[in-house]
């Protein structure tokens, strides 16, 4: 991967020590192409309400902070399937938890930027796995067709609310991508109880589960 096609090496050694990065986009094409939805504004406050609040505690909608993630425990690490396991030192817990509560749902992603953090200029981008949602006990409740917080050569915002008992009842994903065609949003994720799965809005089956280990 040329040099060009990545942040400048202060951005990168930035976001490689868990800081946030919120401009110097780059030039390139995403390994997935999401369909436009309607969805969440770009702000990236670190996980707190948005200024537009419906009244009461399920209706806030909170802002993933890429900062609040951490790295997998060795027993997570173990159960993801074999195509994660090259990425594993770069693979984040992102917790989308309710105001005041305890966090039941987690956002499990590949931060590529820290794997690409000092490698040669020329080095590939890789077909990395794409996020997994997972419960409290890592079971699969869906997933992301789009790495977060980068998919070369987006930025993606994450928002999460509506709980009902800690469960975000919708996950909105915001990408701010810079071709022509400019930002679009990922279908809205829609918590369906009974198949204990987000489904994306207008479309008839969840992305299929990889299969984890127990």
């Amino acid at each position: 991967m040329s040099r060009g096609l990545l942040p400048s090496r202060a951005r990168r050694r930035s976001w490689a020590a868990g800081a946030s990065l919120t401009t110097g986009l780059l030039v390139g094409l995403p390994v997935w192409a999401g369909a436009p939805a309607s969805g969440p504004s770009t702000d990236a406050s670190a996980a707190k309400p948005s200024s537009a609040r419906p009244s009461g505690k399920s209706g806030v909608w909170r802002t993933l902070d890429p900062d609040a993630c951490t790295p997998l425990e060795a027993q997570d690490q173990a159960r993801l399937p074999g195509s994660w396991q090259p990425y594993l030192a770069f693979a984040r817990r992102c917790e989308l938890t309710a105001p005041g509560g305890r966090p039941e749902v987690a956002l499990i992603s590949i931060f590529t930027l820290a794997y690409y953090e000092g490698k040669p200029d020329n080095t590939p981008w890789e077909q990395f796995p794409t996020p997994l949602l997972v419960d409290r006990e890592f079971r699969c409740l869906g997933g992301l067709s789009q790495l977060f917080p980068w998919d070369q050569p987006a930025m993606l915002a994450l928002k999460h609310g509506r709980w009902k008992e800690g469960v975000p009842q919708e996950i909105r994903v915001h990408v701010d991508h810079p071709a022509v065609s400019g930002p679009y949003d990922l279908p809205t994720l829609r918590w369906n109880a009974a198949q204990r799965r987000y489904q994306p809005v207008g479309k008839a089956d969840a992305a299929e589960c990889p299969s984890l280990k127990s």
